[in-house]
């Protein structure tokens, strides 16, 4: 087992992980990061760049479809070629990595270590089964995981998170959305835009990070004059079917807004459920940190 010994050692390779890395270089070169997955970020990779990337496809579509409006009359119908905006989507998200990962390959290779930590105390962590890291200073970096309902699972790849999006070659027929957040709102209505068949439900009538009652309604009025949402759902049954001709689907079945049960078939379930913190594998247990009901340590 390989000892080391650092005045800093950051948990995580992702933003803040590179942040606080270079921010620690910046009053000691005695640092080290530890990344156990793909170095580059979320924002990056599956998060607000390439969802952005889809936004203004769909921005385009909506402004097109808006123009008549102000005497501007596109001729044709408009065709959305949902491999072309997919592939548009892939290309600049790995663009945008790519200019990530050219900053880590700037760190040095011994600041680097390969591996999932582990606390042994307050001051010590194991990487893997290679390397013991003793530290002044730890910082956690790790990050967060979509959340959803483990009996999910039972959809298997019929289930997706917002990550998967992202992979795919072409736009699906149709989706189901669960969770009307900011990430659940952002890509159910991009992918309503792009042509995509899209149903966006949630529990508990909340729609986006709004709190105020009056805003929220209203928010929700708008929604729904676009496309289905229902934030206050209440879902009868939900499970993986083949169809007559062969193919894998969920079937959803929900009561309406008309207080009727319905039928719904869709080609992928997206779980926009909320997002968990990566500190559950850390062995915070082993140290003296105050944890929150969550596990997560607490910050003032």
């Amino acid at each position: 087992m390989k000892q080391v010994n650092v005045d800093v050692a950051v948990i995580g390779g992702g933003t803040a992980g590179l942040g606080s890395y270079r921010a620690a270089k910046a009053h000691t070169d005695s640092v080290v990061m530890i990344e156990g997955g793909p170095y580059s970020t979320t924002c990056a990779r599956v998060g607000c760049m390439p969802s952005k990337l889809l936004i203004a496809a769909a921005e385009s579509v909506h402004q097109i479809e808006k123009a008549p409006k102000f005497g501007i009359h596109p001729q044709g119908e408009i065709v959305i070629n949902g491999r072309e905006v997919m592939e548009r989507v892939k290309f600049e998200r790995d663009r945008f990595v790519g200019f990530v990962l050219e900053g880590v390959d700037e760190i040095p290779a011994e600041d680097k270590i390969s591996g999932y930590a582990k606390f042994l105390d307050d001051n010590t962590l194991q990487v893997d089964d290679h390397t013991i890291i003793n530290a002044k200073r730890i910082v956690i970096a790790t990050g967060s995981r979509p959340a959803y309902p483990a009996v999910w699972n039972e959809l298997g790849d019929r289930l997706i998170i917002n990550d998967d999006v992202f992979n795919w070659d072409d736009l699906p027929k149709s989706v189901a959305v669960f969770g009307p957040g900011v990430i659940g709102l952002e890509l159910g209505q991009a992918l309503h835009r792009l042509g995509v068949e899209t149903k966006l439900f949630g529990l508990g009538g909340q729609v986006g990070p709004v709190t105020d009652p009056e805003v929220m309604a209203y928010a929700n009025k708008a929604f729904n004059e676009e496309f289905y949402l229902d934030a206050d759902v209440k879902v009868e049954s939900m499970k993986r079917i083949t169809t007559e001709s062969g193919e894998d689907r969920v079937e959803i079945q929900f009561i309406n807004k008309q207080g009727e049960l319905e039928t719904n078939i869709v080609e992928y379930v997206l779980a926009a459920t909320g997002r968990r913190p990566n500190t559950d594998k850390l062995g915070l247990e082993n140290t003296s940190i105050e944890l929150d009901e969550r596990g997560v340590p607490t910050a003032d």
